[in-house]
């Protein structure tokens, strides 16, 4: 059996979604090869790991030093000079190379989700409110107390749910509920009506499900993605004047036709059949 090994990087500043996705990757291969998942916490040992004892490396690093190997080479989001023997993966950059939902690393539960497009007009939207799995920009707490402070605009009554990893202290004055340390994200997804998210992993998943989403971010990558998204009809992105935020909120909630066509045209665009696991087979 072919020996493949899996190397990521994670960190507070970095975030998590190098790990899960490399864990969810080390998953699906398992079937069909003998995998190894390790994390990279030096980049000067990183010509070490590439061994001659495994027929494949696949690297899912934030920021990647000079690679130089006569095997190939699996890296995800690798934005700088084409590299030699390397084939690169980007599918959070919708505009690049093997980019795209057919290249998203999907949790397995996500199929299990049925999203409810009608709204039951006086009942309690719960609103997802979610930066990455660390906030690592520290947004949340500007959007709850945003919101907050602008309830009375908002049409209809709500709850907000907020989703980090790591246990994180906010300042504000009514947080409606915490979530932190959630392990079974099947359970979020199950009971969100909105989301206002930013734009990596979690933007793929709630486009899945078809929950209708408010992109927010002040990275400079996720800015990108969010313009792509928002010339596609798949979301409104909101950068500075969160007034918008109050306003696209209003409109999925009143607009029954505005709100099932965006769910049908999120629900098109990012179930796409996976193309990974046909690429890696193909690298040896």
């Amino acid at each position: 059996m072919k020996k493949i090994l899996i190397i990521y990087e994670k960190s507070k500043k970095i975030g998590l979604g190098h790990y899960f996705r490399s864990l969810r990757l080390f998953k699906k291969l398992k079937p069909y090869f003998h995998v190894s998942l390790t994390e990279l916490k030096d980049k000067t040992k990183l010509k070490s790991k590439l061994i001659n004892n495994y027929h494949l490396c696949i690297l899912d690093l934030k920021k990647y030093p000079k690679l130089h190997s006569t095997k190939k080479i699996i890296i995800f989001e690798n934005l700088g000079k084409k590299i030699k023997n390397i084939i690169n993966i980007n599918p959070l950059d919708i505009h690049l190379e093997n980019s795209g939902p057919e290249f998203f690393l999907y949790p397995d539960f996500i199929n299990k989700i049925n999203y409810k497009i009608k709204f039951r007009k006086k009942k309690i939207i719960n609103i997802l409110i979610i930066q990455g799995a660390d906030d690592s920009n520290n947004k949340i707490e500007k959007l709850i107390n945003f919101l907050e402070k602008n309830k009375k605009k908002i049409k209809f009554k709500f709850k907000l749910i907020v989703k980090t990893v790591s246990k994180t202290k906010f300042k504000i004055k009514k947080p409606n509920k915490k979530i932190n340390k959630v392990k079974n994200m099947e359970d979020v997804y199950k009971n969100i009506n909105i989301a206002i998210s930013s734009v990596g992993n979690t933007a793929f998943e709630l486009g899945y499900v078809g929950i209708p989403t408010i992109h927010f971010t002040t990275e400079k990558r996720e800015i990108n993605r969010s313009i792509l998204f928002e010339k596609r009809n798949l979301a409104k992105f909101v950068r500075k004047d969160l007034n918008l935020i109050v306003k696209e909120l209003n409109k999925i909630y009143l607009n029954d036709k505005y709100r099932k066509n965006l769910v049908k045209r999120r629900v098109s665009f990012f179930r796409k059949k996976n193309k990974i696991i046909k690429i890696i087979k193909n690298a040896f």
